[in-house]
């Protein structure tokens, strides 16, 4: 079978070759051409494009250098304590969190997680360290946000309005921190009875003259004053009493300093102490914490405490509080979250101490569960001998927030222990991370929102019948402080809303009320989310 006309074939393919030797001199000369229009080209290109050297883009660059650059490059416009972190598992978050001593905070979601960091420790001191290389790359900078953006929530330090006449009020800068306004016109505390257990009292001292009671006790000795009319069985011998005292109830006499709640009477519990401020006994603090519920005081200043396993004022505390006496505690001085008894006890209002000229903590102070709010740590108050002096630590910011509790009570009497504890909790200035946190607790005490600004109720709906809805206090204007985080079996918490469909998330930086509200729980399966 014949496939092809292998002689018309041949003649094709000869007379192309033939085509390309008659044109060849033309085709060379075309090839020339172009050749040179491609060299000017490419010279032209690299005059006005020099090379440059390679430089490896951010992802190819070591984490460390770049969040180095970017603290460098960003310096006061972020939270110096403050890490943000993204990508990272809880397990990851939480042992980054412990390495550097930090309080860990993420999302429902688990997708968005901030570490604070000790008021000593900066986020340029971690980025330096390669200790913690590992974490360098889920690291972002916790930046500020503009007024434009949101409203500064920065407080300035502010007088009370009302002034006393006392020659040192003008040293007492520590009243500026508490937001008294013109509390003072209202109540000075009248009617309201003040236990101080603690080394004594300098009762020759003109700030306490007719102020203390004569059912004062010595709890190491067991005696009354009344009973043996002896005022020396309360006598301050190592001063710490006498400092405390004068911040609660120093007199507005026109003498030396003014008292936040001038117009109480002084119920004085002294027991045995060491010359180094120790005092001898625990037992004689608990007989005098029970002294002072027989005596149906309304407030308990403690200015003492120690770390221990089992806490020694639990049966005491709790009878304070079936009696509806207030009992209040210093957080203590160690720089710790150890636990520390009393104030760490849940029936106690534990107060950690701020710094002496803003609204950090002060770097003495215990947090954690021994700090349930935050008040001042630096004061000017009265001492042995008639005199006065500064004296510091959480010792003196416990009897701030005793005063102001005083002041509370003379307004609001026969309140319930629970009751108060809500609203003081919910009238604090929020420091640290939204409501309730390892550092702040829930912020700073602010006396005038306690005493006078415009309660709310909010309700936490809860979507289910597995559990009851909770309605918590707030106070109008400012935001909520006390968010529950519900549980239920089978299905996860997944954020507050203000719809009953869980369209529109409650935001907890920026929302705050003048009115009542209703906020209601979103819940997901738990194979559909992180499960707790």
């Amino acid at each position: 079978m014949e496939t092809g006309n292998p002689t018309i074939l041949r003649n094709r393919r000869s007379n192309s070759a033939e085509g390309i030797k008659k044109d060849d001199g033309f085709g060379r000369r075309l090839i020339l051409v172009l050749l040179l229009i491609a060299s000017v080209v490419c010279v032209s290109f690299l005059i006005l494009n020099p090379a440059t050297p390679s430089v490896p883009s951010v992802q190819e660059q070591d984490p460390q250098t770049v969040l180095l650059e970017e603290i460098a490059n960003n310096e006061g416009m972020f939270d110096e304590q403050s890490i943000v972190l993204y990508n990272i598992s809880p397990a990851i978050a939480d042992e980054f969190a412990e390495k550097v001593n930090g309080s860990l905070r993420m999302s429902f979601d688990r997708k968005f997680a901030t570490i604070t960091l000790p008021s000593s420790v900066s986020i340029k001191d971690v980025a330096s360290d390669s200790e913690f290389s590992d974490y360098f790359s889920s690291i972002s900078l916790d930046y500020h946000v503009s007024a434009s953006e949101i409203e500064s929530d920065l407080r300035l330090p502010m007088s009370p309005s009302v002034s006393a006449s006392d020659p040192f009020y003008g040293s007492q800068s520590y009243l500026d921190y508490l937001n008294l306004k013109d509390t003072w016109n209202h109540t000075k505390g009248a009617g309201i009875t003040v236990a101080v257990i603690d080394t004594g009292i300098d009762t020759d001292h003109p700030e306490f003259i007719g102020r203390i009671s004569e059912y004062s006790y010595n709890a190491s000795l067991d005696k009354v004053v009344k009973d043996y009319d002896d005022w020396s069985l309360i006598e301050d011998e190592q001063g710490h009493g006498t400092a405390v005292s004068g911040v609660i109830a120093a007199a507005w006499n026109d003498i030396g300093v003014a008292g936040i709640s001038p117009d109480v009477e002084l119920l004085v519990i002294k027991a045995e102490c060491y010359d180094n401020g120790s005092f001898v006994r625990t037992s004689d603090l608990v007989f005098g914490l029970y002294y002072a519920i027989e005596r149906d005081v309304d407030v308990v200043n403690m200015s003492f405490g120690g770390a221990a396993d089992d806490n020694p004022y639990a049966a005491a505390t709790k009878l304070a509080v079936d009696s509806d006496i207030i009992c209040v505690a210093a957080a203590g001085n160690e720089s710790t979250s150890d636990l520390t008894y009393p104030a760490a006890d849940p029936n106690v209002i534990g107060v950690g101490a701020l710094s002496a000229s803003d609204w950090g903590l002060a770097e003495y102070s215990n947090y954690g569960e021994n700090s349930d709010i935050v008040a001042p740590g630096t004061t000017f108050t009265t001492e042995m001998g008639g005199g006065y002096d500064i004296a510091n630590g959480t010792s003196l910011a416990s009897p701030v927030v005793t005063a102001v509790l005083a002041l509370y009570l003379s307004q609001n009497p026969y309140q319930e222990f629970s009751d108060v504890m809500e609203i003081l909790y919910a009238s604090c200035y929020d420091l640290g991370s939204p409501g309730d946190d390892w550092y702040f607790g829930f912020g700073a005490l602010d006396a005038y929102a306690l005493l006078f600004e415009e309660r709310g109720i909010v309700t936490f709906d809860m979507l289910t019948d597995e559990i009851d809805d909770i309605e918590k206090i707030f106070i109008r204007g400012h935001a909520l402080q006390d968010i529950p985080e519900p549980e239920r079996l089978y299905s996860v918490f997944d954020g507050w809303y203000y719809d009953i469909n869980c369209t529109e998330e409650y935001n907890w930086y920026l929302d705050v009320f003048t009115s009542d509200l209703t906020l209601y729980a979103s819940w997901v399966n738990e194979d559909d989310t992180v499960p707790y």
